[in-house]
């Protein structure tokens, strides 16, 4: 019983520390340039995810790159801004970047919606 009680407040804390990371990637409109599957102005989160990893160091690193960016890091991708953000903020949307945005489905294509809205 105690187990599973653990589980259940592990998960539920797993699951609202993805919620304030995904809720910091709107706020700071993250979601202009970059998708957690699709490449846009910026690379994806899984390509940002298969470069840096999960671990603690990860997200570290990640974060310390939200707050400080190295256009050097992505080349052929638009220059992406300092963000003005406190450290945990960084911490939290790193580790939605890399660990919880990978967990969500992927949307559809724009192409696939334009192909579903064509037909009768």
């Amino acid at each position: 019983m105690k187990v599973l009680l653990l589980f259940i407040v592990i998960s539920l804390f797993c699951k609202s520390q993805a919620q304030e990371g995904k809720q910091l990637y709107i706020k700071h409109g993250c979601n202009a340039c970059h998708s957690p599957f699709e490449r846009k102005t910026g690379p994806s989160f899984k390509e940002i995810a298969q470069r840096y990893g999960s671990s603690k160091a990860a997200i570290e690193k990640v974060a310390k790159l939200i707050i400080k960016p190295k256009p050097s890091n992505w080349p052929g991708f638009a220059y992406m801004p300092p963000y003005n953000i406190p450290y945990e903020e960084a911490l939290k949307l790193a580790e939605y970047v890399l660990i919880h945005s990978q967990k969500e489905k992927p949307s559809k294509t724009s192409v696939d919606d334009n192909l579903e809205s064509d037909h009768f």
